[in-house]
């Protein structure tokens, strides 16, 4: 399948584009490389592989590239609160309206098979004990807000020949080539590892774990299952099993990398709490979790300690600071 991959040298794209070469398909990757093309460096040169360089707010950028491709997946955001509120002009240019006319070229060019990455942070407040896809949305900052505005416009375009897949992802962790410590479960083993304690505020809001591998698991099992199946579908990506209390980190820490103490601060609290139901995934593509919460604490402490990762401070590393400029 010939794929269009915004946003593929990020944090989830550089595992998926991987996962798609090595599967045979022709992958062309569009990302404005704000935090730099070591993710990707290693498959330059690689068969049936095409990286641009290049901002999805390009309408003539973008209008190209779909010319000669079978699929899409929509990856390229200001991901997370913090990005977002830093420059909520961008954030809305590129999450909203840029994804918006990428549905709708995507559609003139006759493409149907459109997958797109929102987040279960849409869910905000968590109105309901267990969310499903069918539950209220409530989201609390512009992040939550622009994946809402976005899943919409989608569903404004769906029809008969656009049949865009919405996936909404868990809370992320885990090691990847552009590993993120703005994630909490990444950022609180990158303390305890330096610090030899974190804190953790507040500690009872719910959060849905999923591994950043499973993530681009999930996304190339929609990318390639019957469209009959997962056209017009929106899935939460996780398993029912990785639902913590933020304060069930606490122990995987100190279990993980002993002598680290962990500091729970009641007063500061997250108002987001999301405890997710992911039966429709599991109906739909039969997807489970590979790993859970344990195993990504250690893959992180491994990747630092072995000089995989040399530097979890680096600013590249982290969305919401904006690496210097390079002219």
């Amino acid at each position: 399948m010939k794929v269009l991959v915004t946003g593929g040298a990020g944090y989830i794209g550089s595992i998926l584009v991987r996962k798609l070469l090595e599967t045979g398909h022709d992958v062309v990757v569009v990302d404005r490389l704000a935090f730099g093309d070591e993710s990707l460096r290693e498959l330059e040169g690689r068969p049936g592989y095409r990286l641009v360089t290049g901002d999805i707010r390009d309408r003539d950028l973008v209008d190209g590239l779909l010319a000669d491709r079978e699929a899409v997946v929509h990856l390229a955001a200001i991901v997370g609160e913090a990005a977002c509120a830093a420059d909520p002009v961008l954030a809305i240019e590129t999450n909203f309206e840029a994804t918006r006319h990428l549905a709708e070229s995507s559609a003139a060019a006759g493409i149907s098979r459109f997958v797109f990455a929102s987040t279960c942070s849409v869910y905000g407040t968590g109105l309901a004990d267990r969310l499903s896809e069918e539950s209220e949305l409530a989201p609390t900052e512009l992040y939550a807000e622009s994946r809402v505005n976005a899943e919409q416009a989608l569903t404004r375009i769906t029809g008969p020949r656009f049949r865009p897949t919405v996936l909404r992802f868990g809370t992320v962790y885990g090691y990847s080539p552009r590993t993120r410590f703005d994630l909490v479960v990444n950022l609180l083993t990158a303390r305890a590892l330096r610090d030899h304690a974190v804190s953790i505020f507040g500690g009872e809001q719910w959060r849905p774990f999923v591994h950043v591998a499973d993530v681009a698991r999930a996304l190339q099992g929609s990318l390639e299952a019957d469209l009959d199946r997962v056209g017009g579908q929106i899935m939460n990506v996780g398993d029912n099993r990785e639902n913590y209390q933020m304060k069930d980190l606490g122990p995987v820490l100190i279990r993980e990398i002993p002598g680290t103490e962990v500091h729970t601060v009641p007063d500061i609290v997250d108002k987001r709490s999301y405890h997710v139901v992911f039966d429709k995934i599991e109906r739909l593509l039969g997807f489970h979790a590979s790993r859970g919460v344990t195993e990504g604490v250690r893959e992180v402490r491994d990747a630092i300690r072995s000089g995989l990762i040399p530097d979890p401070s680096d600013r590249r590393l982290v969305n919401h600071h904006r690496p210097p400029p390079t002219d």
